[in-house]
């Protein structure tokens, strides 16, 4: 038997704090583009959810030929009155009366809970809070604006349009053509 010379290889000290360093160096540069990819799919998670429920209450309208309405709301129940309060929920009912408020009577159809934390969702004038639709699909009075805003990212900001013939639409821009501006 021939029990020659076994040769080990490892690496020295210096070679594994150079690949400990490039590693650390790597991280530190993803980390910001992971954040980013995180806020960027949260804002179009949080804007699909709310176009999926515009499309619904549209659809509802038309169907069964009557007056929805979807409106902030914190509880399954009732509607907030708050242009800013969007973040906490939304809640599509039935408005037979067509009081742009929930009455007891009155179906709800669908109520999503909280968006994603971050982001903050208004509408874009405080008189108008609420989105309706007449059985036709056009929406109740005039065109209505929502904002869907990042603190941290403000290129990721979106609108989301809804016109007074019902037509809704999402943009990375105003109505007019301006830069998404959060209070």
């Amino acid at each position: 038997m021939d029990f020659g010379r076994i040769h080990q290889q490892g690496i020295s000290l210096i070679e594994a704090i150079i690949a400990i360093a490039v590693a650390g160096i790597l991280s530190a540069l993803a980390i910001p583009s992971f954040n980013h990819l995180r806020a960027s799919s949260a804002m179009a998670g949080s804007v699909n959810l709310f176009l999926a429920q515009l499309h619904l209450a549209r659809s509802t309208a038309v169907t069964r030929e009557r007056h929805i309405t979807l409106c902030p709301a914190s509880s399954p129940s009732t509607c907030d009155d708050d242009h800013k309060a969007w973040k906490n929920g939304y809640l599509i009912f039935e408005d037979s009366n067509k009081n742009h408020e929930r009455d007891t009577d009155e179906q709800i159809i669908s109520y999503e809970e909280k968006a994603g934390a971050a982001i903050r969702i208004f509408s874009s004038s405080q008189s108008r809070n609420r989105i309706s639709f007449l059985p036709l699909g056009r929406a109740w009075l005039s065109n209505t604006t929502v904002r869907f805003c990042h603190p941290d990212h403000p290129d990721l900001n979106r609108a989301i349009i809804v016109s007074n013939n019902g037509r809704v639409r999402s943009s990375n821009k105003m109505a007019d053509g301006s830069a998404i501006t959060c209070p």
